[in-house]
């Protein structure tokens, strides 16, 4: 057994291939057939759940968001019916506490991810590994929630894919992504392209859209190079837009061009919104065209036959041009980060990783409307993070493996304009975490984690899509901490999979917004909250042909972070898939199922349809089941047809309820969502491989 570990980490040390996130040295003796058929489980110390493209095909997703739904554990919640934002949550907290990585690059933030997940596509990405809990990850302790690691596609080989496809309700992809190979195989370029659009949808025919039209574009170019058996180099440079347009169903300047002075500034046929849109078109119209840009560079140079050192350095540049009810707002924010990894093989069996690293982010914002007309305080911020870190992977024995990680960070954040100091939070701090797996038979494995996370609330756009007219106020006095444990417990055996997990997070000095006041306010709770949840995940491949898998989770939130969230979370859900395959036909069904919810801790008690709140809204969400399906047929080796739907079943919100409302205070939302608000979607495509 010594031998053979030797061998391995040797072999790892003089790999060409960038290595783990969270380490990269990994030596495990785990069978290869503990994996579950939804949601592989890596083989590492940590639960970590991978997508393979395979998954991301047999669903037929279009962006991250798309795919992410589809996991146990993680949640995409919509939080405004007219602009559409996304919100990733992983094991019931909020959207901000899930970081999003690009092959372990922590270049994503609360602001990139606010409109950003529809933009990103799956055209260029090999798995898609999800860890959950707190500070998940050496580089990005900020994960309170857990982290989202895109792996990108390699070079491996000479040839291309094309995948295009159209549906009903706007729906229109493509995608194209090709790949080259030196002759000495030393150098390697992979391009990817990909479009998506979807069109805006009006299930109620008030004349405001439940969800937005859309068109989402990417680019991307990568280039790895081995300069020698100890050097090797992998650059990547990517372009995102997305562009979103919400409410009014009509265009931007067809609601500019019907201004018209003698109607109110939004209103609806007797005050309801349940009737038609009758007030300025403008003010009802929502538009956020978004552009992002990333580069990266790793290069990874062996030492020696126990040591490696990879050098990382990123950038990342989002520019926001929006348009909110007739308000505008510009925003542009850059991502700097750099890091220097070792990893150190001690022994056969004890590996060291240590490193520091330094992360400088910077947000500007313009309006006319906001600061120039009415005068109210940018919410422009700079946010560093200094750290240093190590990890000790220990295999105990065959049976016992143990991971403890220390980071010391030292943290600044200046709201530029919002406080009267530079730097109101400057917090010096070290962060630890433990992860411990038993094999307790070659079947049956428990993993064990702890340790905690930290996050700086940076922008009001955590909890709000956009500026309000009264203006808001930063009045955050601490950064974010939390406390969390997890542990899973896996079994396999002959075709046969199950996973349980269970997590409990508890979070002090939450951000929030204050409504109380006259101006909202970002602030820190002053209570503790926690979130507890539990999930148990089967797969079972019957025959070569037929296999079937299924999740149920639950969560439970505390009351008082009920009362801090703008949306009602998923409390409990269950799915379950079936996968046949034979002579060339997939057969792919999913069906979802979520389960009632009171609405009133959320804070959905004094809204109504009409203004004078005679028709209140719902305050028990149903519980309700979605079914999405995916045929399949591969003619040649290279060409396959195929058709599916989503939403099988045309379930909406709408058919009860609008998502739209007034509230007591006479004010208006679009948040009123418990429920899907696009209905169902067919399509159709082809995919051809050269």
């Amino acid at each position: 057994m010594k031998k053979t570990l030797s061998i391995i980490a040797c072999a790892m040390l003089s790999t060409v291939a960038l290595g783990d996130e969270l380490s990269t040295i990994t030596v495990h003796s785990t069978p290869a057939s503990l994996v579950q058929l939804n949601g592989t489980v890596k083989d590492v110390v940590e639960k970590t759940e991978v997508i393979t493209t395979q998954e991301i095909s047999q669903i037929h997703s279009s962006t991250l968001a798309e795919v992410i739904d589809h996991q146990a554990g993680v949640n995409v919640t919509t939080g405004c019916s007219i602009c559409g934002l996304k919100r990733l949550q992983m094991n019931g907290l909020k959207g901000e506490h899930t970081t999003v990585l690009v092959d372990g690059i922590p270049f994503n933030s609360t602001v990139s991810s606010f409109y950003g997940m529809d933009a990103i596509g799956t055209a260029d990405i090999e798995t898609i590994e999800i860890t959950r809990g707190s500070g998940a990850s050496l580089t990005s302790p900020e994960a309170i929630g857990g982290t989202i690691n895109i792996i990108p596609k390699k070079p491996r080989k000479n040839g291309a894919v094309l995948d295009l496809s159209m549906g009903t309700l706007g729906t229109k992809n493509f995608t194209f992504v090709t790949e080259a190979m030196s002759s000495d195989k030393k150098t390697g370029f992979l391009f990817s392209a990909a479009s998506h659009t979807q069109g805006q949808v009006d299930n109620d025919h008030n004349g405001i859209s439940e969800s937005p039209s859309m068109k989402n574009e990417s680019l991307s170019l990568m280039v790895t190079h081995q300069f020698s058996p100890y050097d090797a180099l992998e650059f990547k440079i990517s372009h995102f837009t997305s562009d979103v347009l919400g409410g009014i169903m009509i265009s931007e300047s067809s609601a500019a061009a019907n201004y018209n002075s003698a109607l109110d500034d939004a209103s609806f046929l007797n005050q309801n919104v349940t009737h038609t849109y009758t007030g300025q078109p403008m003010q009802m119209l929502e538009r956020i065209n978004t552009t992002r840009d990333e580069a990266y560079l790793k290069e990874r140079h062996t030492l020696n036959n126990t040591l490696n050192l990879t050098t990382t350095l990123a950038f990342a540049q989002q520019k926001q041009d929006s348009l909110y009810e007739g308000a505008d707002y510009k925003n542009i924010d850059r991502t700097y980060f750099g890091d220097l990894k070792i990893d150190h093989a001690l022994t056969d069996h004890h590996f060291l990783t240590y490193g520091m690293d330094a992360k400088k982010e910077t947000s500007r914002s313009q309006s006319y409307f906001y600061y120039d007309l009415n005068g109210r305080d940018k919410d422009d911020f700079d946010y560093t993070a200094l750290g240093l870190y190590g990890q000790d992977a220990w295999m105990i024995d065959d049976k016992n493996e143990l991971t403890f990680a220390l980071r010391g960070a030292n943290i600044t954040t200046n709201w530029r304009a919002q406080t009267a100091q530079k730097n109101e939070i400057d917090k010096t701090l070290l962060v630890p975490r433990l992860l411990y797996r038993h094999n307790h038979t070659l079947d049956l494995t428990s993993r064990l984690s702890a340790g905690m996370g930290y996050r700086s609330p940076l922008t009001f756009f955590e909890s709000e899509h956009g500026l309000l007219n009264n203006g808001f106020a930063m009045s955050i006095t601490d950064i974010e901490q939390s406390h969390g444990a997890s542990y899973a417990l896996a079994y396999s055996k002959n075709g046969f999979s199950i996973t349980g997990s269970t997590a409990y997070t508890n979070v002090k000095n939450l951000a929030y917004i204050d409504t109380s006041a006259l101006i909202p306010t970002l602030r820190n709770a002053p209570e503790a909250v926690t979130v507890t949840n539990g999930d148990i995940t089967v797969g079972y491949t019957l025959s070569d042909t037929l296999s079937l898998s299924g999740s149920y989770e639950t969560y439970h939130y505390d009351h008082a972070y009920k009362s801090h969230l703008a949306l009602a979370s998923i409390e409990q859900r269950a799915r379950l898939s079936v996968d046949y395959d034979l002579n060339g036909w997939d057969i792919y069904t999913e069906a979802t199922w979520v389960g009632a919810r009171d609405l009133a801790p959320y804070g959905y008690t004094d809204r109504a349809n009409d203004l004078t709140l005679t028709s209140p809204k719902m305050t028990t969400a149903p519980a309700y089941t979605t079914v999405d399906m995916k045929v399949s047929k591969t003619i040649t080796k290279n060409f396959t047809a195929y058709a599916g739907a989503k939403n099988l079943f045309n379930y909406v919100q709408t058919t009860t309820e609008s998502p739209l409302f007034y509230d007591g205070s006479g004010s208006f939302g679009s948040s009123h969502i418990w429920g899907p608000l696009r209905g169902r979607t067919l399509y159709a495509g082809i995919k051809m491989v050269f």
